[in-house]
């Protein structure tokens, strides 16, 4: 082959390789801007209008297809596998999910309905997770995998929240991890045998006996016990840097009706402008 026709070979070779990677481009979590988006959604809220431009002027950049978040719906993995993204559950309402699970009025495991990174942490659905947990950590939870890690997803997502969603106030938070040990378990069960909203005494301790095999009042001892082994199979561990409940995103069916269905879409139509060429915004323009 002569020089020139070797040259042309390579020139055209480089320009199909370099558009089949054009076409297959995605969203690249390293090039995510934090001071752009930032990790905290009391951050994200102090510039509403920053917001909105950022979760919708993604195809109006310079590049096509570089904000695409890929999401795959219902996708399940064993409660073992996954991990929190944040620390702040409440005893309560675990425990008394837990007993219902057991006694038979709620199903163990089942669909988060919520966002999964794709290093594992689930971004809602925290209470389920870990009763689920206490009762079962083979069990299967799911929800919507994000191919984005937990962290880069925490800042995407708050971005949502208040440019999408229009939220800019957070959950309160609760307790943390150290609740989930054998003294908290065991105080929290002791307040729970008279009865709960869900479930009567009686129906508590017959969910005891079957969780155990054990008869009588040891039941709860046994339960105990048996709580705190099967916690030790779960990975409390949130993404680094990660905020405190009040500054995590919002993306809550129950507050703003569609709102999960517009999360998937924001990501996987690459409207959130999350890689550079950024848009420009209309404020900073003025």
């Amino acid at each position: 082959m002569s020089k020139k026709l070797w040259s042309d070979h390579k020139r055209t070779k480089s320009l199909t390789e370099g558009w089949r990677d054009f076409l297959t481009e995605k969203a690249d979590p390293a090039k995510l801007d934090s001071k752009r988006f930032p990790l905290e959604l009391s951050v994200v809220a102090t510039d509403k209008e920053d917001a909105i431009a950022d979760v919708t002027l993604g195809d109006d950049d310079e590049s096509l297809d570089d904000d695409t978040i890929a999401v795959a719906a219902n996708y399940t993995a064993p409660v073992s596998q996954l991990k929190p993204s944040q620390s702040s559950m409440n005893i309560g309402k675990a425990m008394g999910m837990a007993l219902s699970m057991i006694y038979g009025k709620m199903k163990a495991g089942g669909d988060l309905g919520a966002f999964i990174s794709n290093d594992g942490h689930i971004m809602d659905g925290h209470h389920r997770w870990v009763a689920t947990g206490m009762v079962d950590p083979s069990k299967e939870i799911g929800g919507y995998m994000v191919d984005f890690p937990g962290k880069e997803l925490i800042a995407v997502l708050n971005a949502i929240t208040v440019g999408k969603l229009g939220i800019q106030k957070g959950k309160p938070g609760t307790g943390g991890f150290d609740q989930f040990k054998e003294g908290p378990i065991r105080n929290q069960l002791e307040k729970m045998k008279g009865g709960t909203k869900h479930l009567s005494a009686e129906q508590i301790q017959q969910a005891l006996e079957k969780f155990t095999g054990v008869k009588g009042a040891p039941a709860a001892e046994a339960a105990v016990k048996k709580f705190v082994d099967n916690l030790s199979n779960l990975k409390f561990a949130v993404p680094s840097g990660a905020p405190a409940r009040p500054d995590m995103p919002v993306i809550d069916d129950k507050i703003r009706k569609g709102a999960t269905a517009t999360a998937v879409k924001a990501l996987a139509k690459g409207e959130v402008d999350v890689n550079p060429p950024y848009a420009k915004r209309q404020k900073s323009e003025k």
